[in-house]
């Protein structure tokens, strides 16, 4: 079956995408360590906790509740429900990872600064970015490249049946797919990120200052930001753009809340 080119408004897009996801939070990370702001126990934690919580055990909680086929599954099938269960389980593993982090790890004090929280972010936020926006970015991004310059129609001659069809579907899915929306998909993962760095604001406030309504917010505006996000998966939300422009809007709120609410003794500029 021909297959079309991948278009290089397409291509470019994934490579904006792929230096946000990946350069972004390096650059944030080598600018605050340049600015001797960087708290890099913090940023390391941040990084490993996401990969322990989220990565790991939440992911096999998902396997054991929604089974093998998660499709099929019959909470699945209750796009209600499921939204209420992914937005919890996103909410509760991610925060509980920040309040163990910093109560037991980092073992924060009561004066902790507003630098640790940040750092934190960035770790947590940023391997995110890389293992969710980069990697799917890069993957894209080399797969396109390859079947533009048929390389991929050499390698995928040695292949067949099921294999074929599978690098077949990956094609007509990127020939398909508007140029933009490999473009929103970094926008998503900066989005993101900043609301990370808040909510690790939000929880080295709980832990510091012994003020645990802050998790409790955490766990209820992380899992209320990822139930938005479900219900486009879901199909309930069809505009991209709604979605997005949303999900910003939040994220600038609460960062705004955050950085103005969280009593540490400096107040840290990204600048």
């Amino acid at each position: 079956m021909d297959i079309g080119n991948v278009s290089t408004l397409s291509i470019t897009s994934m490579m904006i995408s792929a230096v946000l996801s990946v350069l972004v939070p390096i650059t944030l990370i080598i600018v605050l360590g340049i600015k001797k702001r960087m708290n890099w126990k913090a940023m390391l934690l941040g990084a490993l906790l996401f990969f322990v919580f989220v990565m790991i055990l939440e992911s096999i909680m998902h396997r054991v509740v929604l089974g093998p086929d998660p499709a099929t599954s019959a909470l699945v099938q209750n796009k209600w429900l499921y939204m209420i269960y992914a937005g919890f389980a996103a909410g509760i593993f991610e925060e509980t990872a920040r309040l163990l982090g910093f109560k037991f790890l980092i073992r924060v004090s009561e004066n902790e600064s507003i630098d640790t929280g940040i750092s934190y972010g960035l770790g947590h936020g940023g391997i995110e970015a890389v293992i969710i926006g980069g990697l799917s970015a890069i993957g894209n991004l080399t797969m396109s490249l390859m079947h533009n310059s048929g390389a991929l129609s050499s390698a995928a001659d040695t292949l067949t049946g099921s294999e074929l069809e599978a690098v077949n579907e990956s094609i007509r899915l990127l020939t398909a797919t508007p140029s933009y929306m490999f473009l929103m998909s970094g926008f998503e993962r900066m989005v993101a990120l900043v609301l990370q760095i808040s909510l690790s604001l939000f929880v080295l406030k709980a832990v510091s200052q012994k003020k645990w309504l802050w998790f409790l917010y955490a766990i209820l505006i992380h899992a209320g930001v990822d139930m938005f996000a479900v219900l486009y998966g879901l199909g309930v939300i069809t505009n991209v753009f709604v979605l997005e422009g949303v999900l910003a809007a939040a994220a600038i709120i609460i960062a705004v809340v955050a950085f103005r609410t969280f009593n540490g003794r400096e107040r840290s500029e990204i600048a």
